[in-house]
């Protein structure tokens, strides 16, 4: 639900609240207050007759009729000290409805004489008819009010949160290698313009790390591979020489360690540029054909660690994915599955239009599987791997939104790609 209906929605339950609320406190303050009236004009009443009564000690109170009924009390009658109100709802033939008898007594003593003066008033009661009818106005005056509400409300909150649409529209098309500034709209509200200070300011930055980050990559992996190959060419040199067996092993550890940070600094520097990696309209690929390439690629290295290779590939499977890509997936996929393997155990893979499977005999990984898609995660500390194979894979698949999973079971580790979600 978007901001302006929320808002909308928050007033049209307001008035709903604050209408039907007004309409209660209205219904029995308006029963009061005419109670209340006829109570305050029996009073007077009944102070005019008692005035009166002060001004001329033998007027004839019989003159009032019945209201007020003016009456004197024995001497031996004890007056209270507050005046009497009484109410009783009764019956009344002639409308055939209830009404409101209101007496009023006010108890004096004038001219040594003790007095009770009363007033009595009939107010008739409101029917339920009417109550239902005033009920039914009020109700279409409140759905008009709601439905005027959400309108105004909606129409009203947009334009007022027109520089926050647009705020978002710009978020959604930032792009980090873009050389332009946000074009964000010009306001006079506070928080709005509060916000687009912030956004300028972090995009900015943003943009200025990126760049610092892009080429501290493109240093590093210049600087780094120069003095690598310069030394893997030494250790070479220096392995075609007359050396002794103990140094000859020496130098062929440094090699495979020079090796492996070579391997290290590329996989860093890879993983570095996929966090910022756009994926883009890609043509399909054929990755079939892309699978039994870099198959043949490592045939001599499973000929040599007699591995047997079983394949299950259906022919003209194609993907929207960079093939470059695809290849590093593979490569990774498979190098795993041969570096985990035991002598005379097997590959086997599988390809079909909706996954991809690539198991292979082994031994039980010595972490939990699901860290292993982590950086420096190791499953068998003693084989010569770097740990970030799985995470590059898992990378690159979370780009193209594909999902991918590993367990390990009946002596097999299985990894399986699924084209669809």
């Amino acid at each position: 639900m978007s901001l302006s209906l929320r808002f909308a929605r928050a007033f049209a339950c307001l008035v709903f609240f604050v209408l039907g609320t007004g309409f209660i406190i209205m219904y029995f303050a308006l029963e009061r207050t005419t109670v209340r009236s006829a109570i305050l004009k029996l009073q007077a009443q009944n102070m005019q007759a008692a005035h009166q009564l002060e001004r001329d000690p033998f007027y004839d109170y019989t003159l009032f009729r019945q209201n007020p009924a003016v009456n004197i009390l024995p001497d031996s009658h004890t007056i209270p000290k507050a005046k009497k109100i009484k109410e009783k709802y009764i019956w009344d033939h002639k409308t055939q409805s209830y009404i409101n008898k209101i007496e009023v007594t006010d108890y004096l003593v004038i001219h040594k004489k003790k007095y009770s003066i009363k007033s009595i008033r009939y107010i008739t009661i409101i029917e339920h008819q009417f109550l239902t009818s005033i009920l039914m106005v009020i109700a279409w005056i409140t759905i008009f009010l709601i439905i005027l509400t959400i309108i105004v409300s909606t129409v009203v909150s947009k334009s007022i949160l027109e520089p926050f649409y647009c705020s978002l529209d710009e978020i959604k098309k930032f792009n980090l290698k873009d050389h332009c500034q946000m074009n964000l709209m010009e306001t006079n509200i506070k928080e709005f313009k509060l916000l687009n200070q912030f956004l300028l300011k972090m995009s900015d930055n943003s943009k200025k790390d990126y760049n610092l980050l892009e080429e501290l990559s493109e240093n590093t992996s210049h600087e780094l591979q120069t003095p690598l190959a310069s030394m893997k060419g030494k250790i070479e040199l220096l392995m075609d020489s007359q050396l002794s067996e103990y140094q000859l092993t020496t130098l062929d550890m440094m090699n495979n360690e020079l090796d492996r940070l070579s391997s290290i600094n590329q996989s860093l520097i890879l993983l570095a540029k996929l966090e910022h990696f756009e994926k883009k309209t890609a043509n399909s690929i054929n990755f079939s054909k892309i699978l039994r390439e870099r198959l043949q690629y490592f045939e001599e290295l499973f000929i040599l660690q007699n591995l047997s290779v079983i394949i299950d590939i259906q022919d003209d499977i194609f993907l929207s994915f960079d093939e470059n890509l695809a290849a590093i997936i593979i490569n990774n996929l498979i190098s795993n599955a041969r570096k985990h393997n035991m002598d005379n155990g097997d590959i086997r893979l599988k390809l079909t239009e909706h996954f991809f499977e690539i198991s292979n005999t082994g031994y039980p990984p010595a972490l939990p599987t699901e860290e292993l898609f982590q950086r420096f995660k190791r499953g068998n500390p003693n084989q010569n791997s770097i740990g970030i194979g799985l995470a590059l894979v898992k990378r690159i698949l979370e780009i193209y939104q594909k999902k991918i999973s590993y367990h390990f079971s009946n002596n097999r580790h299985v990894v399986t790609i699924y084209f669809t979600n």
